[in-house]
């Protein structure tokens, strides 16, 4: 099964991690008015790119930088496949 892979990482550490399954992901892109996923993707959150790499089997990865606490982050959004 496919899934998503949320990283943070703050000073070159990886802070933390998480991944979505993708039809997850798919249901999210059923529900979300084209506004909101318009936003996401302006904001570096992709969801049909993200879609796309999933369904062609494609390498993604996606960043954007956010302040935490007055620290500087880097968000990574990437597609992997399991073998």
């Amino acid at each position: 099964m496919s899934k998503i892979n949320v990283e943070k990482v703050a000073a070159g550490s990886l802070e933390n991690s998480f991944g979505v399954p993708a039809f997850a992901v798919n249901m999210l892109a059923l529900i979300l008015p084209a506004s909101a996923m318009s936003e996401l993707a302006s904001r570096g959150i992709d969801i049909q790119a993200i879609l796309s790499a999933n369904k062609l089997s494609t390498p993604y990865s996606s960043s954007f930088e956010v302040t935490e606490e007055g620290v500087q982050k880097t968000i990574i959004i990437s597609v992997t496949a399991d073998g």
